[in-house]
């Protein structure tokens, strides 16, 4: 199809160059062969009468007149996918396609792994993958490379919709041998011992996030002694140490059933952490999205309806 002389399928290379910024990584984004993108380039070049990317050492940068059609031509490309997916009767039993999920290790352990369950059951053919988060969540979620994002929601943009799924309270965990933990540790023990902190990403640190937030309100530090890349490595970390960690409490519990270790309140008060679904507003008429969304809304009702600590 072709529109003031432009063949539309141009807008869907034109969109992974201006997103790759590299002929190589946007053919293979595509599916299309290097020449073919090589060409496709060539053309778009000739048709707006612009370079569109420029070397610039030994990468590529777009032009002023690129970095303008960034964000409209990624939107066209989204609501074309939209229209195309957005097909009545989506039947879960037969349809075929996967999904991109990110969220953190923890939640894919709390609550996604019961999706998955679910989805044997009755969507067969589904695959999800789930995706770490990036210290922009809210990027991938605009370029179309995710479906869903899952993050507590202070993390989440503004710019589209969201839905609570679920929340948790923070625990202490420590090594069931750690003779200076016996009991739930005061205060001032929890500053002596050593902690396990997480690191999530590069750019944004959630382990440290807590800290600021510890500082900010007892003008103190916790000792760290170790940091470890991901929530579910935290337990691991504790074993055999004198060391405690803070953690979710619905991952603690699912690790006492296979670790030495105790669960023991906080000795101060915490916020609760609310996980929160986001998604792209321009999918919203698209009904297998729709369908999933529920899915996820319903799994983490049946997980708020088990408080940390309770039996299931």
């Amino acid at each position: 199809m072709h529109l003031r002389g432009l063949d539309l399928n141009l807008l869907v290379a034109l969109d992974a160059l201006l997103e790759e910024r590299n002929v190589t990584r946007a053919a293979e984004r595509v599916n299309i062969s290097q020449s073919g993108m090589s060409a496709a380039l060539a053309r778009l070049r000739e048709y707006f009468d612009d370079q569109l990317l420029v070397p610039l050492g030994r990468k590529m940068v777009l032009t002023p007149l690129a970095q303008t059609f960034l964000a409209p031509v990624r939107e066209i490309v989204l609501r074309a996918h939209t229209l195309i997916d957005a097909t009545p009767g989506f039947n879960p039993v037969t349809a075929q396609r996967r999904f991109t999920i990110m969220a953190s290790d923890y939640v894919a352990r709390v609550l996604l792994a019961g999706v998955s369950e679910r989805l044997v059951r009755e969507a067969p053919s589904i695959v999800l993958e789930i995706v770490p988060h990036v210290d922009v969540p809210s990027e991938p979620l605009e370029r179309g490379d995710i479906d869903l994002l899952i993050m507590p929601q202070q993390y989440l943009s503004q710019d589209h919709p969201s839905l609570r799924l679920f929340s948790d309270r923070y625990v202490c965990v420590s090594w069931v041998g750690n003779d200076q933990a016996v009991n739930p540790p005061d205060f001032d023990q929890y500053l002596a011992l050593g902690h396990v902190v997480p690191r999530l990403g590069k750019g944004r640190n959630r382990g440290m996030a807590f800290d600021e937030w510890f500082l900010e309100r007892f003008e103190r530090h916790r000792r760290v002694d170790a940091i470890v890349m991901s929530f579910t490595m935290l337990s691991y970390f504790v074993v055999g140490t004198q060391r405690l960690a803070t953690m979710h409490a619905r991952l603690a519990e699912q690790d006492i059933t296979h670790l030495p270790l105790r669960i023991h309140p906080l000795p101060f008060d915490m916020p609760e952490v609310i996980e929160t679904l986001q998604w792209n507003g321009l999918n919203d008429p698209h009904p297998a999205l729709a369908w999933l969304k529920g899915v996820l809304l319903e799994v983490a009702a049946e997980l708020e309806g088990r408080a940390p600590g309770s039996p299931g």
